[in-house]
């Protein structure tokens, strides 16, 4: 087993609070802020340890710390208790601490793994990682709870993760993940994962929106938050006597933070549904109202408003205790109405675009390959050279390239790389495979100097298509247990890329997949086999045959060397490449060894040629057939 000290793999924490049994507690709020809880009476809801997680990378398959409970869930609460009646009504009857009321969740690489109950003493924690390789395993402490931990240890190696940034979550009891059941199910846990950043969560039970919790965050004013969002809840609707107040709450507290983070984008939540919405209030304004107002404020601030009433349906079965407070799938809709708001503003794309998404998802099951490629760092130096010689003071031939100018470079480059893999060339392989690349990053450097696109569109618009056109290697419910059903998957992927494209208005033939720049041949052998896939063929191969023989009189009757003899001529080519295809030849292979081989024979008849100090251009008629013959003998004695 590998060790470490637990505290520098604890995230989601204002400071750690050492005690003498070695332990450490996380704290979600400076002293200040506790100062200001206790003074509102929600000093123990302050000290939970909602957000704060253990995040490090192992090869190993099992996590193991200490564990004390400082203050368990507090069962007196309305909520807990009936979360728990809840449950138990639907035949649960897990203990609360093991996901019903609140837990402790395993995520390995973004995915969850399970919930563990929260007890006293050595917790260990499972999953599995055969191959051994590095794994993000991400520990959520108890939502609900007040906890210490301490002596992390697991059975592989022990690092910490890569810095990033921090999502800073703000709030009442819904974005605290009360009684949600799961803490990595919250809305705030859900949507810093798909951002790709640590979570900050510094919402308070009976949180109430005055500018008072906002004191003690020089720190977080210091390391500014990716982003901001704060829900606003309902304890100010239902506890707060005057409309005044409400407004003066809200505003107040909305100017406080857009003063503190003038640089952060900030967004902020409406509240949602509550059971009890149309019960009598002090102030006599209902949720509606709220939202209204909150609407009008964020306005003025330039703070991004979101609707909370178009997030989470109102429907008693998205609540963990059936009115207030959202279950794992009420916050899940929760989290994806925020993504999806986070979205349209183009936040996810300025934070480098979501990690749930397949692309990613894809990516995270390979890295779990022990001997999967990470670092390509020639690769990059290779892009930087080519934007070097681009440069004013780069080279002036590189400079003057443009698409067209080099469009037959490409064509040359990679018929090159093919020679010297029919010849089984390793060494001239690799230099030819440079070429073909510095072709495609030197398009890609015209293209981005032209505003076009970049080198990293061209790898991700790739690495899409692989993802998708790989559903069943990167778990899409999809099995391939040969080729030909690989095939059959690739092409109903394909169909439904072209049907997409058309309900987009795409105008383009079937064809048009066909780059008119491939050789004639096989150009001829893909486009016939894209109109038999649409059921233009012919029953057998016999069938071709005959066709080969019509097309063959059709170019007897025209006149030598005429147009007609060249169009009829290719006909005759076009039909013979579909016996080709009928018989599951490459016409193009075929042609190129047919070619290699009258080279060899050819080369066997110069040397005999020589041999008798000849040329073969000096040859009688009758001599060349026998040299042929003999040169068509030694290839078979060869063989």
């Amino acid at each position: 087993m590998t060790a470490a000290n637990i505290a520098s793999f604890i995230r989601g924490a204002r400071h750690l609070i050492h005690r003498p049994d070695g332990l450490v507690r996380p704290s979600r709020m400076s002293n200040k802020q506790a100062e200001a809880a206790a003074a509102a009476g929600r000093e123990r809801a302050a000290s939970y340890t909602a957000g704060a997680t253990i995040n490090l990378v192992t090869t190993g398959n099992e996590v193991s710390f200490d564990l004390s409970i400082i203050e368990g869930i507090h069962f007196e609460s309305n909520s807990v208790r009936e979360t728990i009646e809840l449950a138990r009504a639907a035949g649960d009857d897990r203990a609360p601490e093991e996901g019903v009321v609140d837990g402790i969740d395993l995520v390995v690489d973004g995915v969850y793994v399970k919930t563990a109950p929260v007890r006293e003493g050595t917790v260990t924690l499972e999953f599995e990682n055969p191959s051994h390789a590095p794994a993000s395993v991400t520990i959520y402490l108890p939502c609900l709870m007040n906890v210490a931990v301490g002596n992390l240890s697991t059975n592989g190696s022990l690092e910490q993760p890569a810095e990033r940034g921090y999502l800073l979550a703000l709030g009442d009891s819904i974005t605290q993940g009360y009684v949600v059941g799961r803490p990595s199910a919250s809305w705030p846990a859900e949507v810093s994962r798909a951002l790709g950043l640590d979570l900050m969560n510094q919402a308070i039970a009976g949180h109430h929106f005055d500018d008072h919790t906002l004191r003690g965050m020089k720190a977080f004013r210091e390391n500014p938050p990716a982003a901001i969002i704060v829900a606003y809840g309902t304890n100010d609707w239902a506890h707060t006597e005057r409309e005044r107040d409400l407004v003066e709450n809200m505003t107040t507290y909305l100017q406080r933070l857009v003063d503190k983070f003038p640089d952060t984008p900030i967004f902020a939540v409406s509240p949602i549904w509550r059971a009890d919405v149309d019960s009598e209030q002090p102030h006599g304004r209902t949720l509606a109202w709220v939202r209204s107002v909150m609407c009008d404020e964020c306005a003025r601030l330039g703070i991004e408003y979101i609707d909370g009433a178009e997030l989470v349906p109102a429907d008693p079965a998205l609540y963990a205790d059936g009115r207030l407070h959202p279950n794992a799938n009420g916050a899940h809709l929760m989290a994806e109405g925020i993504l999806r708001a986070l979205e349209e503003r183009g936040l996810v794309a300025a934070l480098g675009g979501r990690h749930d998404e397949p692309r990613e998802l894809a990516d995270v099951q390979t890295l779990l390959r022990s001997n999967a490629p990470r670092d390509q760092r020639e690769l990059e130096q290779a892009v930087r050279t080519i934007w070097r010689l681009r440069q004013d003071d780069g080279c002036p031939w590189d400079r003057e390239q443009t698409h067209a100018s080099i469009a037959k470079n490409m064509i040359e480059e990679a018929y090159e790389a093919v020679d010297a893999i029919e010849a089984g060339d390793a060494a001239h392989l690799r230099e030819e495979l440079g070429d073909v690349l510095m072709q495609v990053l030197l398009h890609a450097q015209i293209a981005e100097d032209a505003g076009e696109f970049t080198f990293a569109d061209v790898c991700r618009d790739l690495d899409d298509k692989l993802v998708r056109r790989h559903p069943h290697v990167f778990g899409s419910g999809v099995a391939a247990h040969d080729s030909a059903e690989v095939l059959d998957i690739w092409s109903k992927v394909k169909l439904d890329e072209r049907r997409d494209a058309e309900q987009a208005g795409s105008t383009s033939s079937l064809l048009d997949a066909v780059p008119r720049a491939l050789p004639a041949l096989m150009q001829a052998q893909k486009i016939s086999k894209k109109a038999a896939n649409c059921g233009f063929d012919w029953e057998t191969t016999a069938d071709v045959w005959a066709k080969v023989d019509e097309e063959r009189a059709e170019f007897a009757a025209e006149e030598t060397g005429s147009e007609g003899a060249l169009e009829e001529f290719g006909d005759v080519l076009f039909s013979v490449v579909n016996v080709a295809r009928k018989e599951h030849i490459d016409a193009e292979t075929a042609l190129r060894r047919s070619c290699e081989k009258f080279r060899e024979r050819w080369a066997v008849m110069e040397k005999a040629a020589a041999e008798k100090n000849q040329s073969l251009a000096d040859v009688s008629r009758e001599e060349l057939e026998q040299l042929w013959v003999e040169a068509k003998r030694a290839g078979r004695s060869d063989s």
